[in-house]
């Protein structure tokens, strides 16, 4: 199979991490095994970016597993501009290991303040090559904009090539200056145009791959298989080139262009969009549909402006990229080698980066795990499955593992009377599950095996006439122990990696993953000590409807335990009228910014086995003055499991991990 362009780089593969971020604060390495943007704004269905805002702009950097990696004013700040200008072409350059994150990339609108142009390369550390440089030894002056992007080299050498650029109204980039900078580090910019050079004949096109060095390494027509009618004059039409990124071998010498169109073409025997990624010479690699998918937006299709893919590729062999909703390089042990169990807890990292106080990176996973990966990498196998086995057991046979077991119930679309519009509508419905008209069944066999072409069929809408959002390779129901696999354990630490067949018989993924379950809610001891009022001698224990008398301050005293705890939220109600004040989420990390004592660790109140000291309670938090009235303290306890539901039609994810309680107490208080 071809290089795919949805597969980890081999640093992805080897599981090694690079150096976390520095001084920018967007979540870049989501982005570490692909990146696009699309051309329309939409609302994302699934998960929540890192800024908390479910809304998706044409100017954002994605990520091929459904994150958001950079706003684009965080690609734009070192610009100081506010306004979103739309993103045209990236190339991620650096994920930290030589400096601060670099990406080169593009805008669809000029800079307000006139300090660039839409067809500048721009670079997140403030340099910029001018447009007409990169078109200087084409012997164009004139800015014809940028729309696809492409950087060849070491990384340390362009890192070191961007710090020593000139400002963009230099005179030194009209004297040929650039070319001279990429022939001392050895760098090489491949790059296509919005514009064409030309009028009655155009020399370049919009279609074209150009490189700074003046060599046009691709005409649209040597990019479009033979029996698509492109290229000028020849072949009539130039169906440009919007985005671009170059697979190569691991030595770096073959190099396969992968790219995007300006136009759409239906034809006989092939067709495709202008947001699919094609392939040099063939045809659709992944259609815009499936790109997006894992954004699970409301519209199929949203084009595609901006591509980029890491340098150093694989072969296209099917993989697992991410595990419950979120990528796998950012689990502890969530790249390994096979059989390399190590010191990896298998915890999803959180974003490190970003992280708000007390978003530890230590969460498991529970309920129902999905698991997903590139689907066109499946596309020329028999079938496939999700194989797993507890940590610091021996490695199995292909095909000796005992793999997770999915049912999905995909709606069955028909034709429907619409008595408003008076005409018939194609219409797919809600999934009863006790109606079988409404599904069709798709599931993997006793052993966990799922036909391939089935899924791809169901997925594209081929095998029921829907297009169903929700489907991923597996989902893992780790909430019950199954009866094919007694001795499950659904708060272990488990390998998963991915088994199929193909013409060569039995394979495996080439890494494992790690992943920790965590099914059981935290444990908050019964009364007396689960919850307590205390005066504050930290003594005196205010017993259920006793009394604090001539007070208006409290401690509260608790014990509680869980082997991932996150936080605890507290509750006070009462008053005359009735009023109520919460304290929430009070995390365990010490430097959460949470006012107040806490005694808690990553594994409840501590030390353990007795209530301890949580925090002080002024009663004048429901107002003033004190009211001589009953109260009521609540308290619940939360762990850091990520959790999903799956009803075998759509995964939905909870919004509060495993909560305990409420634990509550009464008592009156007279000031």
């Amino acid at each position: 199979m071809r290089a795919f362009l949805l597969l980890v780089s081999l640093v992805g593969l080897l599981g090694l991490a690079l150096p976390p971020l520095a001084a920018q604060e967007f979540p870049l390495r989501e982005c570490q095994q692909g990146a696009f943007s699309t051309e329309e704004d939409f609302m994302t269905g699934r998960g929540e970016p890192y800024d908390g805002n479910p809304y998706i702009s044409d100017g954002d950097l994605l990520s091929l597993s459904g994150h958001v990696c950079a706003r684009n004013a965080d690609l734009l700040q070192r610009f100081d501009v506010q306004v979103d200008l739309g993103l045209d072409a990236v190339h991620i350059v650096d994920f930290g290991e030589f400096g601060e994150p670099l990406v080169a990339f593009s805008t669809e609108l000029d800079s307000p303040f006139g300090t660039f142009s839409a067809g500048d390369i721009l670079f997140t550390n403030g340099a910029i090559i001018p447009n007409h440089a990169l078109l200087a030894a084409f012997d164009v002056r004139h800015d014809i904009g940028l729309d696809g992007l492409q950087l060849f080299g070491e990384t340390e050498r362009i890192v070191r090539l961007v710090s020593q650029l000139p400002p963009r109204d230099d005179d030194a980039w009209n004297q040929g200056i650039l070319k001279e900078i990429l022939q001392e580090f050895g760098v090489e910019i491949w790059f296509s145009t919005e514009g064409s050079v030309g009028t009655r004949v155009p020399t370049l096109l919009d279609g074209d791959i150009l490189s700074a060095d003046g060599t046009v390494i691709a005409r649209n027509g040597d990019l479009l298989p033979g029996d698509v009618p492109a290229g000028l004059p020849d072949r009539g039409v130039d169906f440009g080139t919007d985005a671009i990124s170059v697979a190569t071998d691991p030595d770096g010498r073959e190099r396969q262009i992968l790219y995007s169109t300006e136009i759409l073409f239906n034809g006989e025997e092939r067709s495709f969009t202008d947001g699919d990624v094609l392939e040099q010479g063939g045809g659709v690699i992944v259609t815009n549909e499936a790109l997006v998918a894992p954004f699970a937006p409301k519209a199929a299709f949203l084009g595609l402006d901006a591509l980029w893919l890491p340098g150093d590729r694989v072969e296209g062999e099917p993989l697992i990229t991410s595990m419950c909703e979120r990528d796998v390089n950012n689990f502890n042990g969530g790249v390994v080698l096979t059989g390399d169990s190590g010191s990896y807890t298998g915890l999803y990292r959180a974003n490190y980066h970003t992280a708000p106080p007390g978003d530890d990176p230590r969460r498991p996973c529970g309920l129902s795990v999905p698991i997903d990966g590139p689907r066109p990498a499946i596309a020329g196998i028999n079938r496939f499955r999700v194989a797993y086995r507890p940590v610091g057991t021996p490695v199995p046979a292909v095909g000796a593992a005992t793999a997770i077991q999915t049912r999905w119930y995909l709606p069955r679309g028909h034709w429907e009377f619409n008595p408003l519009l008076l005409t018939w509508l194609w219409v797919c419905p809600e999934v009863n599950h006790a109606d079988p008209s409404t599904y069709h069944l798709l599931e993997t066999d006793s052993a966990g095996w799922m036909d391939a072409s089935d899924f791809l069929d169901a997925e594209s809408g081929a095998l029921t006439g829907c297009t169903p959002p929700e489907l991923r390779l597996a989902v893992w129901e780790t909430n019950s122990i199954p009866a094919f696999d007694p001795s499950f354990d659904p708060d272990g630490q488990y390998i998963i990696w991915l088994e199929w067949e193909d013409g060569s018989g039995l394979q495996r993924e080439q890494v494992e993953h790690q992943l920790q379950l965590d099914n059981t809610a935290p444990s908050i001891a019964p009364y007396p000590d689960g919850l307590q009022v205390r005066l504050m001698d930290g003594e005196t224990i205010v017993p259920a409807c006793g009394e604090i008398v001539g007070a208006t301050e409290f401690q509260v005293w608790a014990q509680f335990e869980d082997e991932h705890y996150w936080y605890f939220d507290l509750s006070l109600y009462g008053g005359d009228p009735p009023t109520s004040w919460s304290a929430s989420s009070n995390y365990y990390a010490t430097d959460d910014g949470t006012a107040g004592i806490k005694n808690t660790s990553e594994t409840g109140t501590t030390p353990s086995g007795a209530p301890v000291h949580l925090r002080n309670v002024n009663m004048t938090v429901l107002g003033e003055p004190v009211d001589p009235c009953c109260y009521m303290l609540m308290m619940y306890v939360y762990d850091a499991a990520i959790l999903h539901s799956f009803n075998g039609t759509s995964i939905s994810q909870y919004s509060l991990p495993h909560q305990s309680g409420p634990a509550f107490i009464t008592f009156s208080v007279t000031p």
